[in-house]
This record gives C-alpha cells, sequence and structure tokens, in this order.
C-alpha cells in the first residue's frame, strides 16, 4: 500500500510539472543538434548565419501558437527529406483552435519532430552521437521561434531545396477553408470572386497582400478582445517562396483564437493536399480572394 501512494505521488508531480519555454527550447536545441549532425553526415555545408539574421524576429511578441505553426514547417520539411530518400511521407499533424496555445503543445510538436528525425536516422543507420538536453533559463518564445528559423533553413540545405509555390498554395488553401468555417459559421453570404491573375506576380507581390491579410485579422481580433500581435517585423524586401510559406503560417495561426472565439474549437484547419505546376502568380491571386473573404468580417462586433 505504502509504494502504491508513493507511485501515486510521483505520477501527480509529474503530471503537474508546467512546461516552460526554457523547457521548449531546450528541445529546440536538442533537434538543432540533430539536424547539424545530418548536415555533417551528409557533407552539406551549414547555413551562412550572417543570411539567417535577415530572417531572424527581433522584438515581436511572438506568441506560441505561432511558433507551433513554425514547427508545422519543420514537419513538412522533414517529410521533403523522407521523400528525396524514398521513404513514405507522414502527414503534419493538425490542432483544435484554442484562444491561447500554451508552450506544452510547442513541446509536443517538438516531441514529434525529434522523433521523425529519429526514426529517418535509424532508417538509413546512421550512428548519431547521444545528444543530451541542456538547461536554460529566461528564455522567451522569441527564442524558441528563432531556433526554428535555423533548423528550417538547414532542412532547405539538406533537402537542397525550398518549399515551392505548389507547398506554398496547399498552404495557402488551408487559410481558404479556415476562412470559409468562420463564414459559414456566422451565416455571412459569400459572394466574392477571385480577381484576375497577375501575369508574373512574385512573392514579393504576395508579401504585400499577406501583411494586409495580418493587420486586418489584427483589427478583427481586437474586436473580439482579443490580444493583437505586431507582425510588422515580417515584412522584408528580399522574398522567396519559403518566407510565403512562413507568413501562411502566421495567418493560419491568427485564425485559430478567432475560430476558438465562436466555439470552433474541434474545427481543425484541414490538412494540406498536393497541387502541381502551381506559379507564384497562383499563390498570390487566391491570397487576394482571402482578404476579399476576409473583408467580409469587418465590424464583427455587430454579429456577436
Amino acid at each position: 500500500m505504502k509504494k502504491i501512494l508513493i507511485l501515486f505521488i510521483l505520477v501527480i508531480n509529474i503530471s503537474a510539472k508546467d512546461i516552460t519555454p526554457d523547457d521548449v527550447y531546450g528541445l529546440s536545441v536538442l533537434i538543432q543538434n540533430h539536424v547539424n549532425y545530418l548536415l555533417k553526415f551528409y557533407n552539406v555545408k551549414p547555413v551562412d548565419k550572417s543570411l539567417l539574421k535577415h530572417h531572424k524576429i527581433l522584438s515581436t511578441k511572438i506568441k506560441p501558437r505561432n511558433i507551433w505553426q513554425k514547427s508545422y514547417e519543420i514537419l513538412v520539411k522533414i517529410n521533403m527529406l523522407r521523400e528525396s530518400h524514398n521513404l513514405p511521407r507522414i502527414a503534419p499533424v493538425g490542432i483544435e483552435a484554442s484562444m491561447n496555445l500554451n508552450p506544452d503543445m510547442v513541446y509536443e510538436m517538438n516531441q514529434r519532430i525529434l522523433t521523425e528525425i529519429k526514426i529517418f536516422e535509424i532508417r538509413k543507420d546512421m550512428k548519431v552521437p547521444n545528444f543530451e538536453v541542456k538547461q536554460f533559463v529566461n528564455k522567451l518564445p522569441i527564442d524558441n521561434y528563432n531556433v526554428f528559423v535555423d533548423i528550417s533553413a538547414s532542412l532547405d540545405k539538406l533537402n537542397k531545396r525550398a518549399l515551392t509555390p505548389n507547398y506554398v498554395y496547399a498552404e495557402t488553401m488551408r487559410i481558404y477553408d479556415d476562412v470559409t468555417i468562420i463564414l459559414d459559421y456566422l451565416n455571412i453570404t459569400d459572394e466574392t470572386v477571385p480577381d484576375s491573375i497577375i501575369k508574373d506576380a512574385t512573392p514579393t507581390d504576395t508579401l504585400h497582400v499577406c501583411m494586409k491579410i495580418l493587420v486586418l485579422l489584427g483589427y478583427i481580433q481586437k474586436d473580439l478582445g482579443i490580444e493583437v500581435t505586431d507582425f510588422s517585423e515580417f515584412n522584408k524586401k528580399n522574398v522567396n517562396p519559403s518566407d510565403i510559406y512562413t507568413l501562411t503560417g502566421l495567418i493560419i495561426s491568427e485564425l485559430q483564437p478567432i475560430k476558438a472565439q465562436f466555439g470552433l474549437t474541434h474545427s481543425v484547419t484541414p490538412p494540406a493536399l498536393a497541387y502541381a505546376n502551381k506559379k507564384p502568380e497562383n499563390v498570390e491571386q487566391l491570397m487576394r480572394w482571402i482578404l476579399k473573404r476576409l473583408i467580409l468580417l469587418k465590424n464583427l462586433k455587430k454579429r456577436v
């Protein structure tokens, strides 16, 4: 009986442990160590750290939901790595909408990433060093996000390719589907149609639309009493499809508290489908259509 009681107390203590940004950061660094080992194993030059400076965020009060979505991007790139080595693709995980995603969920996502990397290492019969989790203090969500920036860039090097417009278009369609969920719930009639495609539209053109969407989502969130994040630091001059993919992730993550506010917690963002022959101009056209559909949510406070 005494042994059972001691075991019960231990279980309570384990389950009561709060996951902190320090814990998440330690696991993120562990993942980074494994990815760096893969670079060395395949004789791939590490990412130029000076180039990474332009992708890292310095002051934005990034939230766990934004980090979670960045980790989703990592899983997509691990799938690309598996595919390039003739291994089956594994569908990235989805998550229920919530008002405030806590670090526990990011930690869980890190565990999934680490597991997938270890599976890859086993399948390729690698003798991997025994990397240990290091302890950190005073880490913030922004620190975790920036580690993911490094990991994501390193996976691009391993894959010998960045995310293509096909991948970006697929994620943009997930935004479209999320907006549909919200419009349908509010019984808002959507009579919008896509504007004409702009021939030779570039990722930079798409970035401008994405930033407008993030600003609009901020207005909608403010109307609903949701804390707004300033994403202006993501605005940049040199843009590629991977940058747009990151912005699609931010948009998806910012739609989640809006869905949660309406009780749409079980309406998980649909998984990405496979598309072919998409170009940056297709992504830009779809993103402009999404902006038009989101404008239908203006004056939302009058509806709730």
